[in-house]
């Protein structure tokens, strides 16, 4: 029995696009084979501010808004990831008080704590190209001592996230959201509230880093794997 003109433009075309269904998801397969390892640099923003604890003073910690770069490497294993970094970050924010501050002669201080941070984050993908990440944070200050920098060197943190990979076909850029949390004491300052007798006890005051960062990180790595396959070569002579 012969077949119509409309039945073999049928077949055909399911022929022709299932085919192409098949060439298509395997393509995306094989993109979302993630590489064993990747590097690259990051860059964002950050909204901090130094929080006062117990604050027994009349200082209000308020925000600011600075930005981080720096390197990174990633070690995949499967859904797991390790991930070290090392970056500049400005954090800080300023104080608002009801009395003048001695390093500016009015009631607004802001500060300026320039950190080169290293944190090693563990990360554990919990849907496609989402991973959930956390891990300790080293931050050394350049500006320690000076009017607008902290008073200690040292700066200890733990950071929790979430790591956004995008959908691109060469994995070559992340989205990044976390949270940065000090742990350590960043003044050697004292306050002593009003009333209080001169020469009378002053109270240690506690000033820890807080910071949500918002970055993107570019995955130099793919790109030049890819480049290496795919890019442009000399022609022979």
């Amino acid at each position: 029995m012969k077949q119509s003109f409309s039945q073999k433009h049928t077949k055909n075309t399911f022929f022709w696009g299932f085919t192409s269904l098949l060439l298509f998801v395997s393509l995306l397969s094989s993109a979302q084979l993630r590489p064993l390892s990747q590097y690259g640099f990051k860059v964002g923003t950050g909204i901090s501010k130094t929080a006062i604890i117990d604050n027994p003073s009349n200082i209000i910690p308020k925000y600011r808004n600075d930005f981080n770069v720096g390197l990174f490497y990633r070690r995949n294993f499967n859904k797991f990831s390790v991930q070290p970094e090392i970056y500049y970050q400005v954090r800080g924010g300023s104080f608002k008080a009801s009395t003048n501050f001695a390093e500016t002669g009015n009631s607004i201080l802001r500060n300026y704590y320039r950190y080169i941070s290293v944190p090693v984050l563990f990360g554990y993908e919990v849907a496609k190209n989402v991973s959930v990440i956390v891990g300790p944070e080293y931050g050394y200050a350049l500006n320690a001592g000076t009017n607008k920098g902290p008073d200690t060197k040292g700066d200890f943190n733990m950071v929790g996230g979430v790591r956004i990979d995008m959908l691109d076909m060469a994995h070559l850029f992340s989205i990044n959201i976390r949270y940065v949390h000090g742990l350590s004491n960043t003044t050697t300052k004292t306050y002593t509230p009003a009333g209080t007798p001169t020469g009378g006890p002053s109270i240690p005051l506690t000033f820890q880093n807080r910071t949500l960062q918002i970055s993107a990180t570019y995955n130099f790595s793919d790109y030049y794997n890819w480049w290496k396959k795919h890019g442009t070569r000399k022609k022979k002579k």
